[in-house]
């Protein structure tokens, strides 16, 4: 049997990249995501939950304090499955209402808002916070 009639699913590969715990790398992981899923009915949704998610990574976790954080992004025919990993904390994510006067506390509403699904594994040494996004087939 030759590899061109393997399904789609089984040839599919997380693609990973680690960041530097610094604030000018939240944009550098934006620019990972646009280039990975590229192109992607879902692209700008995705690109701005791992801006938000970055920044939590910085500001909440030990990412920022020295730390560095991982983008893994999986695409599927329908579907996109991102994850962000940090260099983990005691806090707990939860997502905080989302008021619009506010310019922080918004990535994990953000998160909930727009994704199909979202959620997050680990604690004090490491998390990952993940979330799916899908679409139609044309």
């Amino acid at each position: 049997s030759s590899a061109m009639t393997e399904p789609l699913l089984l040839t599919i590969r997380p693609i990973r990249r680690a960041f530097p715990g610094r604030a000018d790398q939240v944009a550098r992981a934006r620019d990972f995501t646009r280039r990975v899923i590229e192109p992607c009915p879902v692209l700008e949704e995705a690109v701005l939950l791992v801006s938000e998610l970055a920044t939590n990574a910085l500001e909440h976790t030990a990412t920022g304090d020295g730390g560095q954080f991982d983008v893994i992004v999986l695409r599927c025919e329908t579907s996109l499955m991102v994850g962000v990993s940090d260099s983990g904390s005691a806090r707990i994510p939860a997502p905080c209402p989302l008021d619009p006067e506010s310019e922080d506390g918004r990535g994990l509403g953000l998160v909930e808002l727009i994704a199909d699904r979202w959620g997050h594994c680990g604690g004090r040494h490491g998390r990952t916070i993940w979330f799916e996004l899908r679409w139609k087939q044309p």
